[in-house]
């Protein structure tokens, strides 16, 4: 029998009186790259940090590898998004990645050799490894992304959770990150990953989680991703878009009156 993985069970997350997630119950097996798809502020990355503890839910209550503890997050690596990060902070590209390792060593202890050379063969996989040595300001977008990408790698991790780690990044990123998502998964690690791009999903996904505040729909990418469920995943969005359309029209037309008054 596979192991469940994540097991979200009637999850409700509320902000300023709003429901950001709603009544969730989600059961992810392990061994899949898992793309969690939707519109904006469908609550994509509000799930992940209630994953990661690092938000509580309202109600309900999210079980790790069948546990609700803290050991169990150990055993989970994180990569948030590349935009919410101090990139000036002066900090070399071997140092960002051995931070992946303050969970073993302890964050008062050097890190020896032997987590040194961990560390330069997770660089080495993603290409980094002769920037080992840079300022992480120094790099592109890309290259931040495939370090951060090494430090999460380092932490061997059961579980690796990923927030839009595709975003804005070139081509060969791109590929590279791919294909450690695959490498990955050849391991028997599971992958979660937010993703926006509706065109790459079939390619890089085998398991997907249509979410727009509430669960659309979850399960494998053949049995969930078809029309009627991005419909239904989409159309709030729309909805939402022509209310803005709506009240920009109403302010438009205030604006107008207000001006050929005053005129």
């Amino acid at each position: 029998m596979t192991e469940i993985v994540l097991d979200i069970q009637k999850v409700t997350m509320i902000y300023n009186e709003k429901p950001v997630l709603w009544d969730l119950n989600i059961k992810v097996p392990a061994g899949h790259i898992i793309g969690i798809i939707g519109p904006n502020g469908a609550g994509k990355s509000t799930l992940l940090k209630s994953i990661l503890g690092i938000i509580k839910p309202l109600t309900g209550r999210i079980l790790l590898f069948g546990k609700n503890n803290k050991a169990n997050r150990k055993r989970v690596a994180y990569v948030p998004q590349r935009r919410i990060i101090d990139w000036n902070f002066p900090i070399s590209v071997l140092e960002v990645v051995m931070m992946g390792l303050y969970k073993k060593i302890g964050w008062f202890k050097r890190p020896n050799t032997k987590d040194k050379t961990i560390a330069m063969e997770a660089l080495k996989k993603l290409g980094m490894e002769k920037y080992s040595h840079r300022q992480i300001d120094q790099l592109s977008g890309g290259e931040q992304q495939r370090v951060f990408l090494a430090r999460a790698l380092v932490q061997e991790a059961d579980l690796y959770i990923m927030d839009e780690p595709l975003q804005g990044v070139d081509a060969v990123t791109e590929k590279a990150i791919i294909a450690l998502l695959n490498e990955l998964k050849k391991q028997g690690k599971t992958v979660i990953v937010v993703h926006h791009d509706l065109q790459t999903v079939t390619e890089y996904f085998d398991w997907l989680i249509l979410l727009n505040v509430k669960c659309i729909v979850y399960g494998p990418k053949e049995e969930v991703f078809n029309k009627q469920n991005l419909k239904e995943t989409y159309e709030k969005e729309a909805i939402r878009i022509d209310e803005q359309n709506g009240l920009e029209e109403d302010k438009n037309k205030l604006m107008t009156k207000k001006i050929s008054v005053m005129g």
